[in-house]
């Protein structure tokens, strides 16, 4: 693992209580949802970590950590549209794959969203320390971001391979931190975390039938991939850490870039955060998918 040197920094090592945010492409907005249950009960963290779109959410959050900023969070995902951050069509990848660029759309877009609603300058600025994960390109490795301009450092976690363009940072090309940790409690865990709250914006579940289509196909393979190591990660820090799994909520006939049924999973995801808060959801340790059945707290 390789680290910004502000990450050692002992205001991030003194700290107990994490959130951990995951990769999950439009389905971030359900991580706004359970952020509000969580807050509405008094449940804050120490510090954030956060990767992809899990680091769109920390970094915003570091900046007002307070119930006022999950309600302005929720009224951007609310307001962003597809075109805004995924600008996709027939003649720009017709474009892209001529000029043989290395992704597919322009990064402009998310960009500008960010610098309207990030308003401070660095990570280092932040109210409350917001770590974000990124993988380096060439050599696989993952890089931990607790330095450096904090829109780099979102675009750098969130830079999907073959989406958006890599990012470069401290003469490395970073690309999105799922492909390293798309949950990420192995770095909450190095930084002394005593408590984590894992929020996820989904997780792969069993399927009734064999995947249809090339995109669908991979996309479920991928996710097994995912599931593996988020697992693996369980059972090796839960003999030290007190961990929570919010329950997801399973999305279904949902596209990775569809923003149109945001408000829904936003809501879904309060509600059934909340309900499981109210059933005793923080004296039960359980694994999504495999012993909590989709949307039970619903």
């Amino acid at each position: 693992m390789i680290t910004t040197e502000a990450a050692e920094d002992d205001t991030i090592r003194k700290k107990k209580t994490v959130f951990v945010l995951s990769g999950g492409s439009g389905l971030g907005s359900v991580q706004v949802g359970m952020i509000r249950a969580l807050f509405e009960q008094g449940i804050t963290p120490d510090f954030f970590v956060g990767t992809s779109v899990g680091a769109i959410n920390s970094a915003f959050m570091c900046g007002n950590p307070t119930l006022e900023g999950v309600h302005e969070l929720e009224k951007i995902w609310m307001s962003v549209r597809r075109e805004d951050v995924f600008p996709v069509d027939v003649f720009s990848t017709i474009i892209s794959i001529f000029k043989r660029k290395n992704y597919l759309v322009s990064s402009r877009g998310l960009r500008k969203l960010l610098e309207k609603n990030i308003r401070y300058n660095t990570l280092a600025d932040a109210r409350i320390p917001c770590l974000l994960i990124a993988t380096d390109l060439m050599t696989g490795e993952q890089v931990v971001l607790a330095s450096g301009n904090v829109i780099n450092a979102v675009l750098a976690s969130a830079a999907l391979p073959g989406i958006y363009p890599p990012v470069e940072m401290a003469g490395r090309f970073l690309v999105d931190g799922g492909l390293s940790g798309n949950t990420p409690l192995s770095v909450a865990a190095e930084y002394g975390a005593e408590e984590v709250f894992i929020l996820s914006a989904g997780y792969p579940k069993t399927l009734d039938r064999v995947p249809s289509g090339l995109i669908d196909t991979f996309a479920h393979s991928l996710n097994i991939l995912i599931e593996h190591q988020f697992l693996r990660d369980i059972e090796i820090y839960r003999k030290d850490i007190l961990i929570h799994i919010i329950p997801p909520v399973f999305a279904t006939g949902y596209s990775s870039y569809d923003l149109s049924r945001t408000a829904e999973y936003l809501s879904l995801a309060y509600e059934s955060t909340r309900r499981w808060l109210q059933s005793g959801g923080l004296h039960i340790f359980e694994i999504p998918g495999r012993i909590v059945k989709p949307n039970q707290w619903l």
